[in-house]
């Protein structure tokens, strides 16, 4: 066909004999399209993707996922080179039956020559490539067009584009990936990004201090009338594929980067009033339009946009009332509607849904009328929502979704645990179990400790300490910790745990005191009838009265959820629940009310936490085991008012909040251990420990091994196998 060959690239792979170490080549070839001088392998056609195999174009639906840079103890740009870690992913995630994977900036070189050969490996899949380059967090004067700022974003296109073809010596430079890349991987890149989730700020800063309607006329992207961020944008697609034209005559697809905060539709319940005037909400204040941005004359692989697009946030995607009005075989789906609004006025090039997930944190920190919250959900919840969300994602239209993401990311935080995590630099250090962002990964990065193990050392045996001639229903309490939980088992002796098979609640009503820190202040009484003062204050009671009643109640001084942090002294045997604001209320410009939505943090789920049970509930705070008259519990550190587990420091802090502290704001305190009070009580019976004769006595305080670098391990969530199965048959 004229303009049209084919181009076999031949990789020659050593293949190990079954009869030995001797080797034979084995060639594989590879199906390029050319045209003139121009190579490709993938292209978008309409709304969708294609790639050139087997001498042809054939459609391409996205089936992706992203892979962060930060590992556990690591912060995003502390990149590893690890190839045997980059191996084991990249064969995890194509047993998953993901197509592609989505890269936020240059890694280390070692990623590219493992991907290289995985891809070259004729047992392995391909996997393909979806690199984004990233430009810097800080913006100067607040403006994209700044000169260093432009120039030093160019210069990165420059060096990862070189990087990707196996051609650059990058030396070392501070928060970004150097190194000698000689993988040229540029036949397995499904397409580059530019941009990220951009501030509205510094839109609206960068569209008021440039002229205000701009035109880009380049030779593979194009636009008109457009905002300065949007010209912006489209100079620096247009150069991405300008550069990688004239120096390796390669084409692949080029998008931008943006998400819902951004988009031109109108989203009225974003608008508040105020006091002292009406005005626009963050998330509804400015624009990046997609229909302004064409393909140029010169460019053959095409052009797409690129968007993060989650079922619980911004707030509109909760509150806007016509979302409302769509469903799917499940019900009420407001994302369903809010996707479907976005490709109506999409423009006729591929829209691809490049972030969406679920996290399975223990707390939310935005609940969605339709069950999507962020964060809050199980395994086996991760893995029904993704399905929901994938399955409308290919139903409305759109190139494919990529899902976040691949493993937890101990770097991350959120609105609602970023204040307390203090000190920040130390927050790598340790998993935070109650933040969302830290929970995305279908891969879990966790703890490879082993509660309730061989070590006894921290078994207080309370048969000694007892000193009571009464017979002791509380026997032992065996303590232990990791990077994110504080362990605990109550070992209980002489009264009826279990009864006819069954657990007899009815005579179990179970509280614990636990002290903190700072043992001559916290709470000195416990609110149950016949008991003493203790012999230090406490500023948490745990209460369980059956698996569907159970809580940690936080003395008054010390309740987060009212951003109360001081551990004050006190005698009044007053507790209260955690109960902290998901969704803020919100009053729009025509009085309608969206009344703010709470989280009970206070609740302790019932459950097997330990992942090897079948009866395994990632959300679990504790079980019983009335064979071995034990009850099992965990609690998440930043639960207990922990702000560093791995230096047991806890927050203390007497100023007077409104709100939520800004990062390191809050005073803290160093721990030196926990002291517990377990107690048993109801109408006819009443123990507590550690006792003599009637009276409490100070228990020996527990004080975990604290760590300066953390151990953990790689764990495949339950909702892994699950998605495996359903994007084989997508």
């Amino acid at each position: 066909m004229k303009n049209k060959v084919l181009l076999l690239l031949l990789f020659f792979i050593p293949l190990v004999l079954l009869t030995g170490c001797s080797k034979e080549e084995k060639k594989i070839a590879i199906s390029v399209y050319q045209s003139h001088k121009t190579s490709m392998r993938t292209r978008t056609s309409e709304r969708y993707f294609e790639v050139y195999q087997e001498e042809q174009w054939n459609k391409f639906f996205i089936k992706g996922i992203n892979i962060g840079t930060s590992t556990p103890g690591k912060w995003y740009t502390q990149f590893p080179a690890d190839r045997a870690l980059y191996r084991s992913w990249l064969e995890d995630i194509a047993a998953m039956n993901i197509n592609t994977i989505r890269m936020y900036t240059l890694l280390d070189p070692a990623f590219y020559q493992v991907l290289l050969e995985f891809n070259e490996d004729p047992s392995t899949p391909t996997i393909w490539l979806m690199q984004e380059i990233w430009p810097d967090d800080e913006v100067p004067d607040l403006n994209f067009n700044h000169t260093s700022y432009k120039m030093s974003y160019k210069k990165e296109v420059q060096l990862v584009i070189d990087a990707l073809h196996g051609n650059a010596e990058i030396p070392g430079r501070p928060y970004r990936a150097y190194g000698h890349y000689s993988a040229d991987v540029s036949p397995y890149i499904l397409g580059i990004l530019i941009g990220r989730e951009f501030e509205p700020e510094e839109v609206k800063s960068t569209d008021a201090n440039n002229p205000p309607s701009i035109e880009y006329l380049g030779h593979y992207v194009t636009i008109k009338n457009a905002t300065p961020t949007e010209a912006w944008l489209a100079e620096l697609t247009d150069f991405t594929m300008s550069y990688t034209q004239e120096k390796y005559n390669w084409q692949y697809p080029v998008g931008f980067v943006s998400w819902p905060t951004l988009d031109p539709l109108s989203h009225p319940t974003e608008h508040e009033t105020s006091e002292i005037s009406a005005s626009p909400a963050y998330n509804d204040r400015e624009t990046v339009h997609p229909d302004r941005f064409r393909k140029g004359k010169e460019n053959l692989a095409g052009f797409f946009g690129a968007y993060h697009i989650y079922p619980n946030y911004p707030d509109f995607m909760n509150n806007e009332p016509h979302l409302s009005n769509y469903s799917d075989n499940h019900g009420s789906f407001r994302y369903l509607g809010y996707l479907h609004q976005f490709m109506e006025i999409h423009p006729p090039y591929p829209a691809v849904v490049a972030e969406f997930g679920i996290s399975t944190s223990l707390n939310t920190a935005h609940i969605n009328p339709d069950g999507l919250n962020h964060g809050g959900l199980s395994e086996d919840s991760q893995a029904t929502k993704t399905i929901r969300m994938m399955n409308t994602i290919k139903n409305e239209g759109y190139a494919g979704g990529i899902l976040f993401e691949w493993t937890d990311e101990w770097a991350k935080k959120t609105w609602n645990t970023e204040p307390y995590m203090v000190p920040w630099e130390r927050k790598v250090l340790w998993k935070n179990a109650m933040d969302p962002e830290q929970n995305y990964g279908i891969l879990s990065a966790e703890s490879d400790h082993i509660p309730f193990g061989t070590d006894s050392s921290h078994i207080e045996d309370y048969d000694v300490k007892s000193r009571t001639p009464n017979k002791t229903m509380i026997k032992s309490l065996e303590k232990s910790a990791d990077v994110s939980f504080l362990y605990l088992a109550l070992e209980l002796e002489n009264m009826p745990l279990l009864s006819r098979g069954q657990i007899a609640w009815d005579d179990v009503n179970i509280a614990i005191g636990i002290d903190t820190a700072l043992r001559e202040s916290g709470e000195f009484k416990m609110p149950f009838k016949g008991l003493p003062d203790l012999p230090s204050g406490i500023e948490f009671l745990l209460k369980i009265q059956s698996p569907n009643d159970a809580s940690l109640l936080v003395i008054p001084s010390y309740n987060r959820g009212h951003y109360k942090f001081s551990i004050t002294r006190s005698h009044t045997a007053e507790f209260e629940r955690i109960i902290s604001v998901a969704n803020r209320e919100r009053v729009t410009l025509d009085k309608r009310v969206f009344p703010e939505l709470l989280s009970d943090e206070s609740v302790l789920t019932y459950g097997s936490f330990h992942s090897e049970d079948t009866e395994y509930n990632s959300l679990a705070h504790w079980y019983a085991d009335p064979d071995a008259m034990k009850i099992y519990i965990r609690l998440p550190w930043m639960l207990l008012g922990v702000s560093d587990p791995s230096s047991a420091s806890v927050i203390n802090d007497p100023k007077e909040y409104h709100t939520h502290p800004q990062r390191d704001e809050l005073q803290i305190e160093k721990s030196d251990g926990f002291i517990f009070y377990p107690v048993i009580y109801n109408e006819k019976m009443l123990d507590f420990q550690p006792r003599l004769g009637d009276s409490f006595i100070k228990g020996t305080p527990y004080l975990w091994e604290l760590w300066e670098e953390p151990s953990f391990q790689y764990r495949l969530k339950k909702s892994y196998s699950i998605l495996a199965v359903y994007f084989k048959d997508l």
